[in-house]
């Protein structure tokens, strides 16, 4: 009996030992807390919003030049037909790397509505490319409310 107990509390030492290995390292309580804060947390690329030429879409992030690594998030505001606008990622020679459309979370028609979209892409062959976001003219299906970002791979 008392070799069962034995073994018992051998493996429950073993578990306890890899647990604290393995557990992630606490904060440096010597630091203040912003240190802390700003150690643990990515740095936001928020700004002021990036404006389409009619005022319907507002764009806060990506910012211009921003390095742009897969996913990339898209935030902004969106005032356009239905809630539903385009977001294209292009390389420097306007080949679309990735598409998507997406809508934006307004409470009534007319209102602007955030959004927050997560794009992925394939490594693109150039350096510099352009994020877009716009919106097809319920009229026409022309383009309109164009948002063109520069970004850098």
């Amino acid at each position: 009996m008392t070799k069962y107990i034995w073994i018992t509390i051998s493996i429950i030492a073993l578990i306890l030992v890899f647990a604290y290995k393995h557990a992630p390292n606490e904060p440096d309580l010597e630091k203040p807390a912003e240190d802390i804060i700003s150690d643990q947390m990515p740095t936001p690329e928020e700004g002021e919003p990036i404006v389409s030429e009619s005022g319907n879409i507002k764009v806060t992030r990506p910012q211009k030049d921003t390095v742009a690594t897969s996913p990339i998030l898209v935030k902004g505001e969106a005032r356009v037909f239905e809630g539903t606008f385009q977001i294209h990622l292009k390389d420097a020679n306007r080949a679309i790397l990735s598409e998507k459309t997406a809508m934006a979370n307004a409470p009534d028609m007319g209102e602007f509505g955030s959004f927050g979209e997560l794009i992925l892409f394939d490594a693109p062959t150039t350096e510099t490319g352009f994020l877009e976001v716009f919106s097809y003219s319920a009229k026409d299906g022309s383009l309109q409310d164009l948002v063109s970002i520069p970004v850098i791979f």
